[in-house]
């Protein structure tokens, strides 16, 4: 799966159109600066947690490990960021 995020790092708010791949075991998140990291993710409730390997911005801010907490986006049909958890691997 491709977690396609409308910004360059995860915060709360921040809009995810999930696409399939075309290896279902790869699990990538692509930033809007081009930056792809892996992750991971598994369904929880309604939701999704997913965890983003630490990376590097295109314009070299370094980001920690972190996991998120995305709901459906009831206007858009795509998904949205609601929390962060505690802990990259929760």
């Amino acid at each position: 799966m491709r977690f396609q995020l409308s910004d360059t790092h995860a915060y709360p708010g921040c809009r995810v159109r999930i696409a399939e791949e075309e290896n279902p075991q790869e699990q990538i998140a692509e930033f809007s600066d081009g930056v792809i990291v892996p992750c991971s993710h598994q369904s929880e409730g309604p939701g999704i947690v997913l965890t983003i390997a630490p990376y590097t911005t295109a314009r070299g801010t370094r980001i920690d490990a972190k996991s998120w907490l995305l709901l459906p986006d009831g206007q858009t049909g795509d998904w949205k960021i609601k929390s962060r958890l505690s802990g990259a691997g929760r």
